[in-house]
């Protein structure tokens, strides 16, 4: 789910408003925070980016250490085979459907210059959903031939890790759930963001880069930048109806089935990092409920 903003995501705006912006949004100034009950039991909640760059992989030290301390994980969603399966066939058109005869002209031929972009043939590429063309095009080239050669994102690769230390491995959102989250959008606002997806997609590498570049240095805020200029260009409320079903909704989703968890305590929970902060991020909402909550990195 992460992977679309990624796409959205542009280095724009002036330093005071970034300042405005920071001072506003709690809890964005950091990817680790320590979170503890009432009692004191201790747990982590950290920010990730869905990328395979090793140097997003490689676990800063606080993080490292953080990690290698709990006793269970708590990812978004649980990826097995079948799973991945699901989602596949959830992101493509349904019988001959094309994705073309949904775009205009115009349209069709950017499609065409992403595919070739991407190198991925035309009459594939028109075989998905827009929304499923959205996913394919918010990560770089450099990000699928990666995963193609068995590399793995952070998420999956603190999985594995969790698996192979023995640790308890949990998903507090089930794939039927995410799929619904972009499949049960209003087609046109799908039509709407793919459009601005296309017309990005070829500087996606730049994009991808300043990205990471803010999620290394812990800059939540600049993350945000994008969504909301983009809400003072959209006069249809897509961008923010999109924001409300990504990131608001599922906040709440997952705070609550991370309750038990966190009052048993040595939980590591690793959600999107667009998930931490703000008024209605993940950070407050647990705040709000009586937890501590710290800065760890």
């Amino acid at each position: 789910m992460q992977r679309l903003l990624a796409v959205l995501f542009l280095a724009v705006g002036v330093l005071a408003s970034r300042v405005a912006l920071a001072e506003a949004m709690p809890f964005a100034d950091g990817v680790l925070w320590r979170i503890e009950s009432a009692e004191g039991t201790p747990n982590y909640v950290f920010g990730t980016l869905h990328s395979s760059d090793e140097r997003i992989t490689s676990l800063p030290a606080a993080v490292d250490e953080a990690f290698a301390g709990t006793q269970t994980l708590a990812i978004e969603v649980l990826l097995d085979n079948a799973a991945i399966f699901k989602i596949g066939r959830a992101m493509m058109l349904p019988g001959n459907e094309r994705l073309d005869a949904l775009l205009t002209s115009k349209q069709v031929g950017r499609l065409k210059d992403v595919a070739a972009h991407y190198r991925m043939p035309f009459t594939m590429v028109t075989r998905f959903k827009p929304w499923g063309a959205m996913i394919l095009f918010s990560l770089p080239p450099a990000e699928h031939l990666r995963t193609a050669s068995g590399q793995k994102p952070l998420d999956e690769t603190l999985r594995v890790r969790a698996e192979a230390e023995g640790k308890t491995v949990l998903g507090l959102e089930t794939v039927d759930e995410q799929i619904e989250t972009l499949d049960g959008m209003m087609q046109a606002d799908q039509m709407l963001l793919l459009d601005s997806t296309l017309e990005q997609a070829v500087e996606i590498e730049r994009m991808f880069a300043t990205l990471r570049d803010a999620y290394l240095a812990r800059d939540l805020v600049a993350v945000y930048d994008l969504l909301n200029a983009a809400k003072l260009d959209d006069t249809t409320g897509a961008v923010e109806r999109f924001e409300q079903r990504l990131i608001i909704d599922r906040n709440r989703r997952m705070v609550e089935r991370m309750g038990d968890l966190l009052q048993q305590g040595n939980a590591f929970v690793a959600v999107g990092a667009l998930h931490l902060p703000g008024e209605q991020g993940i950070l407050q909402l647990l705040a709000d409920r009586g937890y501590r909550v710290t800065r760890a990195y």
